[in-house]
């Protein structure tokens, strides 16, 4: 039984081994840009706009999530209720904030709308887990790209408007522009693909937490009682069961894409377990030696998986829920354009970031040889995407993915098509 069970372990590791050396002699031929499944281009020149799609069933009305470049359109709304008169860009956002977003730092009754939307308004960047209200920098004094800015930026919308996200965005963009197919509520989309490292280390990080500090505390209150209570096997067992629930729970309300990736681990090493239940030593082994192995193989072969859409939906939030198509893109990119002909105050410089990048009220800049051109990315886990905007060509570009792989692609197609050398990408 234990050779047994040792030949399986060596024939996983041999599965390794031999998946990595033909991923690698694939990779040799073949970049991250080129190994995207799903995504869609819109090309807008000559005043005109022309697609090209990619992947099962992909066109132009294909919704993806865009991430980031939501951003974009609450920065739209909010210049809107300024044109209306409704808030000024100079307005301290205090007085419109709920209750629950200020904090006792003095420094909250300094920041203005205008910081907010070019991200001096001193933030975190992060809001993965919960808000992080604390404000690392005077407002107005450097460049942070904020996350948690815009969350503030969705409540000053909010309580200006007397809607919710969503329907200023139905009111001020989506319906007068005619976006039929794009919400920041909750939508199915293509298909995503996940790299598979970051597959694995979403799905399992929460889970190796937990059963490292469960079976630790337990394996030490067995040592102080002398195992009275139960034995160390079933310390293990328990502390396994406990943590796949705890991961499980975890992963529905942060990242529930990579459930099924969780829960066919999950299967696979319990079988194990059952198994090799007789082998005390190969018992205890199983688990770490089934996981180093899944890891490993996951930073050493360069692909993407397909995973779900999300199973628990997410409220609308302008920072990151941005739902829509190509087609809608390159009609809010060309709206963007007209605004830049008209002089719209978007576009100006108002902070420096380097010697290329500065950022506008709610658009990046990158200055270099060829021009300046204008822009915003969005990342979310198993989708990328890219717009581009060329005013002195009157040329842009849309590149929507559904790939973690599908930056490398947005920017190698832009440069392709508007003949540039830009590198769209700021530190965050």
């Amino acid at each position: 039984m234990k050779n047994y069970l040792f030949k399986i372990l060596v024939s996983l590791f041999a599965v390794l081994l031999t998946a990595t050396a033909c991923s690698a002699a694939k990779d040799s031929t073949s970049s991250p840009a080129h190994n995207v499944e799903n995504y869609s281009v819109a090309r807008f020149e000559n005043g005109s706009v022309t697609y090209e799609n990619h992947g099962n069933g992909i066109d132009e009305d294909s919704v993806f999530e865009l991430g980031s470049n939501g951003k974009t359109v609450a920065a739209y709304i909010a210049l809107k209720l300024i044109d209306e008169g409704k808030i000024g860009l100079d307005d301290r956002i205090a007085p419109y904030l709920d209750q629950d977003l200020k904090t006792d730092d003095e420094r909250m009754n300094d920041i203005t709308l205008r910081n907010l939307l070019c991200h001096t308004a001193g933030f975190s960047p992060s809001y993965e887990l919960g808000v992080d209200k604390k404000i690392y920098s005077d407002p107005g004094e450097k460049f942070r790209y904020s996350g948690v800015g815009y969350i503030y930026l969705q409540n000053v919308i909010e309580n200006v408007s007397g809607m919710s996200m969503d329907q200023a965005a139905r009111h001020y963009v989506f319906e007068p522009l005619g976006m039929e197919n794009s919400t920041f509520e909750f939508t199915r989309t293509v298909t995503p693909h996940i790299n598979l490292s970051s597959a694995f280390l979403y799905s399992f990080a929460v889970f190796l937490i937990a059963f490292i500090v469960l079976f630790a505390v337990i394996s030490i209150a067995g040592k102080l009682t002398k195992y009275r209570f139960f034995s160390l096997k079933t310390g293990l067992i328990v502390s396994y069961i406990a943590a796949g629930i705890i991961n499980i729970t975890a992963l529905f309300f942060i990242l529930s894409k990579v459930v099924v990736i969780f829960a066919i681990y999950f299967v696979l090493s319990g079988m194990l377990l059952f198994l090799v239940r007789k082998s005390r030593k190969i018992f205890y082994i199983t688990v770490p030696v089934l996981t180093v192995i899944i890891l490993i193989s996951g930073f050493l072969i360069p692909v993407s998986v397909p995973v779900t859409n999300d199973l628990i939906p997410k409220e609308a939030n302008c920072a990151y829920t941005l739902r829509s198509t190509s087609r809608d893109m390159s009609v809010f990119c060309r709206e963007l354009m007209q605004r830049y002909d008209s002089g719209s105050a978007m576009f100006n410089d108002e902070v420096t970031i380097d010697d290329n990048n500065s950022w506008g009220l709610g658009i990046a800049i990158e200055s270099g040889p060829d021009g300046t051109t204008y822009w915003h990315s969005g990342i979310n886990p198993g989708f990328q995407s890219l717009y581009v905007l060329y005013p002195e060509q009157e040329k842009f570009i849309v590149v929507v993915t559904g790939s973690d792989y599908g930056l490398d692609l947005s920017k190698e197609k832009a440069n392709d098509f508007l003949g540039t050398d830009g590198t769209w990408d700021i530190a965050r």
